[in-house]
């Protein structure tokens, strides 16, 4: 059984997985993605779904959470095969607006743009053990929402996945990684049992929220070690996570949001 509770179970976030070059670091190689996975089989770490972490029942010694957030199709081309390899498992953020669609609510730098996972392969992944949740309908910063609108994007992703798949929808990855507590509460209502952020400053932290540490271009296995441990490395991983979320979130101001009428 996991010697530590669930709120220090490191739980990793990816994007895209896939070869293609573009501006920017969110992606990751296939081969780095490999890497990675075979240094967490190497170190004894075993997958577990978000589900079974907020049981926080029969943890096994080394516990991991993978998530992947936007459920891009390369997640099916590059990183299950992978996955499959190891035996791992992990948990996929639906935007499901963009479901079968190309990335377009994305900055797109340099006009390359890639396609997201259709409703058949989501519904695929689930039926094989995949964990789905919610990314939203249309990837906005949560925060900056009205009410009504707010109110929109939670409960409207959240019912199209699960009449989709056909199973209950209990998790969903913050846009961004941008919550407040409106946001945690709108959740709450919505049905939601937990959201995932990316590193809650100081004075933000709720129970209801999962921190995550993304793993990204730039990152090589020293990177990926100080994620998962508790020592001073991960203090100067934070920083630099931190600092890249920061500079996500130009993507809302430069390409907001495009509502459909539905």
């Amino acid at each position: 059984m996991s010697p530590y509770p669930k709120s220090e179970v490191p739980i990793l976030a990816f994007h895209k997985v896939d070869p293609a070059v573009e501006w920017g670091v969110t992606r990751t190689t296939p081969s780095q993605f490999r890497r990675v996975l075979a240094h967490l089989k190497r170190e004894q770490y075993q997958t577990v779904s978000l589900e079974r972490l907020m049981q926080n029942k029969s943890l096994p010694q080394k516990p991991v959470v993978l998530t992947f957030d936007d459920a891009y199709e390369g997640f099916c081309t590059h990183a299950l095969p992978f996955l499959m390899e190891f035996g791992f498992s992990a948990t996929l953020f639906v935007i499901t607006g963009y479901a079968g669609r190309l990335n377009e609510w994305d900055v797109n730098l340099g006009g390359l743009k890639f396609k997201h996972l259709s409703w058949d392969r989501i519904r695929e992944l689930s039926r094989i053990g995949f964990e789905i949740g919610s990314h939203t309908v249309h990837h906005p910063d949560l925060t900056k929402l009205d009410e009504r609108t707010l109110m929109n994007e939670l409960h409207r992703s959240k019912t199209d996945i699960e009449n989709r798949i056909h199973k209950t929808v209990r998790f969903i990855s913050f846009p961004f990684g941008r919550y407040d507590k409106r946001v945690v509460q709108a959740c709450r209502e919505t049905g939601y049992a937990a959201g995932c952020a990316f590193l809650s400053g100081k004075g933000k932290k709720d129970s209801f929220v999962f921190d995550r540490k993304a793993y990204y271009l730039i990152d090589g296995i020293w990177n990926l070690k100080a994620k998962l441990s508790s020592d001073w490395t991960a203090s100067i991983e934070r920083a630099k996570l931190r600092f890249i979320n920061f500079c996500s979130h130009g993507t809302s101001l430069v390409k907001p949001p495009k509502w459909d009428e539905s």
